[in-house]
């Protein structure tokens, strides 16, 4: 049986274990597993087999088209503490969303990307571009309203789950069959979650479709983000002497943390550098940083979970069906495969 080799890679990650522990579990040698992982030697039916029953896949995982996305097309919210096996986990984990929403999408029409890629410049900075962007979402004034249901309105799968740490907030990526996916960290707090939506938003606009500087990516993502979330001409005269009850009332207005909030105030000088550590002091001690008063409103995401959904009710699968389709065994699936409805978002059955 020909398998692809990087769903062995794949398999192995996702369980977060070494060839060394597979192959002392398997009976496998390592040497022989490490060659099938470089696709430099065939396992026979026995060995795949085996390796198919430790790992929990069914046959059929095994010979799924491999993931062409470049990994260009990935940028992480990351701190460089990750432990390589939670990262290697999370990574296989987008992986396999990424070929269910292929899957599931072949039966949907998806409403198409109405934004534009803008590669920043010297006289075009990510501030600027956030400003075109809000004007494409037809946010002249005032807050963004709800990004997430904006940005799913733009054929943007936005997928939420636990990536298993707190050191990762998003990342941004294409399917094999080219649609834009945004993984958020369903762990983190709603207050975190709009920023890092925004910032991601950012990297696809500014970054998907070249090549830039690996060392300011970030930096850049995050400037798109707050001028996209809390525009300068709008903001500034408010950010003032910012006390605490200040904060809040911002807070809920324009729907960003306070910690946003302060960095915002910092990056347009209308705090001091002593009022930004007073300020980061005093949060540490209320143990602000891990919790926030007044938290932020959910923004449900629908894409997803109704096209499952309409494939259960309208196009008659069932989960057995629908696992089979997607080469998941059921422990799998039902981690996969959201089930819960959400609030209606319009789709197109093909």
């Amino acid at each position: 049986m020909k398998i692809n080799c990087e769903q062995l890679i794949l398999a192995r990650q996702l369980r977060q274990l070494t060839q060394k522990e597979v192959a002392e579990q398997t009976g496998i040698s390592q040497g022989k597993l490490s060659k099938a992982e470089h696709g430099i030697q065939d396992l026979s039916n026995d060995a795949i087999n085996s390796l198919a029953n430790f790992y929990d896949f069914p046959i059929s995982f095994f010979v799924v088209e491999k993931d062409n996305s470049p990994i260009s097309h990935q940028y992480f919210r990351r701190r460089l503490t990750l432990p390589v096996k939670v990262l290697e986990a999370f990574i296989a984990k987008t992986q396999i969303y990424k070929m269910c929403i292929d899957t599931l999408l072949q039966d949907v029409d998806l409403p198409e990307m109405q934004l534009p890629y803008i590669q920043t410049s010297e006289t075009l900075t990510p501030s600027e571009i956030a400003k075109k962007i809000r004007y494409v979402l037809r946010v002249y004034r005032g807050p963004v309203p709800n990004l997430t249901t904006l940005l799913e309105n733009n054929g943007i799968v936005i997928i939420k789950f636990d990536f298993g740490t707190d050191k990762l907030d998003g990342l941004t990526s294409f399917t094999n069959n080219e649609h834009i996916v945004i993984f958020l960290n369903s762990a983190m707090p709603n207050d975190r979650t709009r920023f890092s939506l925004a910032h991601e938003l950012g990297h696809l606009i500014m970054h998907m479709k070249c090549s830039p500087n690996e060392d300011v990516v970030e930096d850049e993502a995050d400037e798109f983000a707050s001028e996209l979330l809390m525009p300068k001409d709008e903001i500034e005269p408010f950010l003032y002497n910012i006390d605490i009850n200040t904060l809040i009332q911002l807070k809920r207005k324009w729907q960003v943390s306070m910690r946003a909030l302060i960095r915002r105030a910092k990056d347009l000088e209308t705090i001091s550098h002593d009022q930004y550590r007073n300020l980061q002091i005093l949060f540490s001690k209320r143990h602000y940083n891990k919790r926030e008063p007044m938290p932020l409103h959910y923004e449900p995401t629908n894409t997803y979970k109704y096209t499952i959904q309409l494939h259960k009710d309208d196009l008659g699968y069932s989960d057995k069906e629908l696992a089979s389709i997607m080469h998941l065994n059921h422990r799998d699936y039902l981690e996969f495969i959201n089930r819960q409805l959400m609030p209606s978002f319009i789709l197109c059955r093909k």
